[in-house]
């Protein structure tokens, strides 16, 4: 399932004059991963446009730790990358949650021409979930990771993770409905 590219994203120039050596670390970084962390923020928030906002935000905090100290991303940095999207992620849940209850937009949609068709119901379905939840969701099964991952990242148990994916999988059940249980049989 494709859920996001980077089409249109802004890539950085490797030869723009005055990179200093923590700019060139971080524009590596950038470009090896932006994909997959278009992926995640996509998935986490709920739609394209706040998941390159928030990939651009997680990008920004990098660049300011590696500036405030040199060699703090360390290789792998695809983990850091993932709790800081996931912490950022939940700070601007709540910061919008009394924004959207303001403006009334809670019921906006996906636009149909970023994803597949499955994508875009996978999407609606997980936008349906408990914050926390979907974020279960997305770490332990389109990020596999490990139930101990996941609590690690968000701070809990991991008997509450085990429960929140649980209960998302009969959630999502009934929210996909018939179509998806029946072609997943095939």
């Amino acid at each position: 399932m494709h859920l996001a590219s980077a089409e249109g994203f802004p890539r950085l120039n490797r030869s723009e004059p005055g990179l200093d050596a923590t700019q060139n670390r971080v524009q590596a970084i950038y470009e090896a991963e932006l994909d997959h962390l278009l992926a995640l923020c996509t998935l986490l928030v709920g739609g394209r446009t706040a998941g390159e906002d928030l990939a651009q935000s997680v990008f920004a905090e990098a660049l300011q730790r590696e500036r405030r100290g040199p060699g703090y991303l360390r290789d792998p940095v695809w983990p850091w990358l993932r709790t800081v999207a996931v912490r950022l992620a939940s700070r601007q849940r709540a910061r919008l949650r009394s924004e959207l209850a303001r403006l009334h937009l809670v019921g906006k949609d996906v636009p149909d021409d970023a994803w597949d068709r499955q994508s875009i119901d996978v999407v609606r379905a997980l936008r349906r979930l408990p914050p926390r939840m979907r974020t279960c969701t997305v770490l332990a099964y389109f990020e596999d990771q490990s139930t101990e991952v996941v609590a690690a990242t968000l701070g809990c148990s991991t008997k509450t993770v085990e429960n929140q994916l649980r209960e998302s999988r009969q959630r999502l059940r009934g929210l996909l409905g018939a179509t998806y249980r029946d072609a997943g049989d095939e």
